[in-house]
């Protein structure tokens, strides 16, 4: 699939995110298709924990391992996504950041969110942004970094002392559903305007039935234009006020971060 993207448009910029228990075995080929970097789930520096929080029963060795396969294959820059949990790995925020700044890994650190309706959310374990950053800032002092783009999801920091940056996606304490920039589209060709969607668009069957590029892309304009997702703003507001209550949405594993 990498190798098929990089030859239809040399000019993709082809990531890919997982949660590196493989990458170790796969990262020299990736590369090789045409990959330019990977986004490694990547939520403890604790074996156990790092099991229990990724769901995957994999040695953090092995993770490891990965990340410095990967490296050494030129697929960077590495970026590290770091759910935050109250409950989990609030205790290692420092030392996560730590391992980042010392082996050159950029860190995402993203507030718990219930995406899906299998993770058993619990608001009680959001770790705010604010004080992720708070953490991080007592002992490697931070320095805001503009966005490069609008709808850029990441607030990024950088250090003072020049040792590179982080980033915190505040979806539950500072949803930015205003400048949402971003579509999914799932293995089973149906488009999601949203991460929280509970429904998705079915682009295949058009696709099938003969429609070319630009009938695909007026499709796509004006499913984007008609859209009113909000449910991060929502899902904060009913929080604040008490009415807050699971609704079903589709599963992150079936259209991406």
């Amino acid at each position: 699939l990498i190798r098929t993207l990089a030859d239809f448009d040399p000019g993709l910029d082809l990531a890919l995110t997982t949660n590196g228990s493989l990458l170790a075995r796969h990262a020299p080929a990736l590369a090789d298709a045409g990959l330019d970097r990977v986004t490694v789930s990547f939520h403890s520096l604790d074996d156990t924990t790092a099991r229990q929080l990724s769901g995957v029963d994999a040695p953090l060795s092995a993770v490891l391992d990965g990340l410095a396969t990967a490296k050494r294959a030129g697929l960077g820059p590495i970026k590290l996504n770091v759910v935050a949990m109250r409950d989990g790995n609030a205790s290692e925020i420092v030392d996560l950041a730590r391992f980042g700044r010392d082996h050159g890994y950029v860190l995402r650190f993203i507030e718990y969110m219930d995406v899906g309706t299998v993770n058993g959310w619990d608001p009680a374990a959001v770790l705010s942004a604010r004080e992720i950053v708070e953490r991080i800032d007592a002992v490697y002092p931070l320095e805001p970094v503009g966005r490069s783009h609008r709808g850029e999801v990441a607030e990024r920091y950088r250090y003072v002392d020049g040792g590179g940056e982080i980033g915190v996606i505040p979806s539950i304490t500072q949803p930015f559903c205003g400048d949402c920039t971003r579509v999914r589209l799932s293995a089973e060709g149906k488009l999601y305007t949203c991460l929280f969607a509970q429904i998705g668009h079915d682009l295949k069957t058009p696709l099938r039935a003969g429609d070319d590029d630009a009938a695909l892309a007026a499709r796509i304009r004006a499913i984007w234009r008609a859209r009113t997702d909000r449910y991060s703003e929502e899902r904060t507001a009913a929080l604040r006020d008490g009415t807050f209550s699971a609704i079903p949405k589709v599963e992150m594993f079936r259209i991406g971060g």
